[in-house]
């Protein structure tokens, strides 16, 4: 970082504890662990957070019981601001007032305002009370951020415009444009009289660009593009975009924990690289506000597996430039004061997903606020389907992975006494090492089984010996227990508690070693 003065005014990052309650195995950032973000944000010249509460927020008066039972206290929330405020880092809190409230609408007294009842997720525009009820969760957050020039009202992803009776009639009528922008306008006016300006998603306006128009030019969009297929290109998005809306109204959003990861035990270093350079490349050149960058735990990873992610993000904000490979020579040397340029190489060596970690994917129930549970039988058939195409080069290759894994976990034990500065983040690469060594040591065994099932008639004991089936196995059942105690113990402290037995449980099912101890007693 050279340059005297950064290239973008506003560069952030997101804290995001959306779809999260005391009952889910999400396991978010306590209020050390916010504090441990906070000052890698600062290290990385980052100025402004994202901060997306939903259900972890100290709600007030009617509004309390929106609160999971394990929720930040007000005292929290204004301790956290106050730390925030003295390394120079704005928090823009995010409050959800129309898609995305299911931690609101699945309660009893809220389901009258959803669009659809039976699906708690939308609020109904068009209901009595329903802009009432986002002018109350406006100023209950506005209550514990008194300072904030910014406030974010979400507003992505509102699929289901026009479900209810009387909506259906209005989109008939004017459009499902106009039924979006008329309660956002409201909203956004609400908020602009306060002498704050409003900020929110831009997917719903750029799928109904005709309603652009309908809002205060004061009003503000954050552009979320994280590289992936699912998103097509990039250039093609904002472009269609900013054949509406000004440059300097568009704050751009990359992604750490996003698409591209689900399923993910660890995000691929050089992808986050890609998109988060991209991302603050193009809004240099069209003179945006800047970037921040988005970040969502319903993939299941740990929130240590964003600081790489964050660390990227502060090079490219500042520069307004993609990653250069200076970045990755100095970047041990300069997040943990010794020089090791091949760091993230060894990174990027062990990303990508294991079948038979399950809890780091999206696996939901009948809402996104339910989990289904594991189930070892229906994970090892899927992975034996594999067999009947090309099964042999994915064991080769996660055979690959694992080695490179077990390498990692080599070379960090080596280096371990030089690391001078962010020991716990250092420290993550290890839990990182280890656990994916873990799920693609279970992973092998379970595949090796299916490949002696595909190839020999009879599988006997001798044919698992000389092919490893029960080495594999039995490596993965005997370090079930301890891998799971150091995840455990490294997030303690740093993690809601609550959460983060909930999320061991779930990466760590007493079926998966239960289906390992099974596979080797057949």
């Amino acid at each position: 970082m050279n340059m005297q003065k950064p290239a973008l005014s506003i560069r952030g990052f997101m804290i995001c504890l959306h779809q999260m309650n005391e009952k889910l195995p999400l396991a978010g950032p306590n209020p050390d662990g916010i504090r441990l973000i906070l000052d890698v944000m600062k290290q990385a010249k980052l100025n402004t957070l994202l901060f997306e509460y939903e259900a972890y927020y100290p709600w007030s008066g009617d509004e309390k019981i929106i609160s999971a039972a394990n929720a930040y206290t007000e005292t929290d929330v204004l301790e956290i601001g106050k730390y925030a405020r003295k390394l120079g880092i704005g928090i823009i809190p995010l409050v959800q007032v129309f898609g995305h409230l299911t931690h609101v609408l699945r309660l009893e007294p809220y389901r009258k305002f959803a669009e659809n009842p039976d699906v708690s997720y939308q609020l109904c525009p068009l209901r009595n009370g329903s802009f009432e009820l986002a002018c109350r969760l406006i100023d209950d957050t506005l209550r514990l951020h008194p300072d904030c020039r910014f406030l974010h009202l979400g507003g992505d992803e509102c699929h289901q415009l026009g479900s209810c009776p009387e909506c259906a009639e209005y989109v008939r009528k004017h459009g499902a444009g106009k039924l979006y922008s008329s309660f956002m306008g409201r909203v956004t006016e609400y908020v602009l009289a306060k002498g704050i300006t409003p900020v929110f998603w831009h997917d719903m306006a750029l799928n109904h660009p005709e309603c652009l128009a309908d809002f205060d030019p004061r009003v503000l969009f954050q552009f979320w593009h994280y590289g992936d297929a699912s998103h097509g290109n990039m250039e093609y998005s904002l472009e269609r975009l900013l054949k509406h809306i000004s440059p300097d109204r568009i704050i751009g959003a990359p992604g750490a924990r996003a698409e591209m990861g689900h399923g993910a035990l660890h995000h691929h270093p050089a992808l986050l690289e890609a998109n988060i350079g991209e991302m603050n490349a193009r809004m240099k050149e069209i003179g945006a506000l800047g970037t921040i960058l988005t970040d969502w735990p319903d993939t299941g990873c740990s929130f240590f597996d964003s600081l790489y992610a964050v660390r990227v993000q502060g090079n490219c904000a500042w520069n307004g430039t993609s990653l250069t490979m200076d970045f990755r020579r100095n970047y041990s040397r300069e997040t943990f004061g010794f020089d090791a340029p091949e760091l993230p190489d060894k990174l990027d060596a062990i990303a990508g997903a294991s079948a038979l970690a399950r809890g780091f994917q999206s696996r939901r129930g009948e809402d996104c606020l339910s989990r289904s549970a594991y189930d070892f039988e229906a994970e090892s058939n899927r992975i034996g389907q594999d067999f009947a195409g090309d099964g042999e080069e994915e064991l080769y290759r996660l055979t690959g992975r694992r080695f490179a894994a077990r390498n990692f976990l080599e070379w960090l034990k080596k280096h371990q006494g030089e690391c001078r500065t962010n020991r716990k983040e250092f420290d993550w690469y290890a839990l990182l090492a280890e656990m994916t060594k873990f799920f693609l040591t279970a992973e092998i065994g379970v595949r090796k089984e299916f490949f002696l099932r595909k190839y020999f008639p009879e599988v006997t004991e001798e044919l698992r010996e000389r092919f490893q089936v029960h080495e594999y196995l039995r490596k993965a059942a005997d370090s079930f227990d301890r891998v799971r105690e150091d995840y455990l113990n490294f997030h303690a402290g740093f993690t809601l508690e609550r959460n983060l037995k909930n999320s061991a449980d779930e990466l760590y099912p007493a079926t998966l070693k239960k289906g390992l101890e099974n596979l080797l007693a057949d």
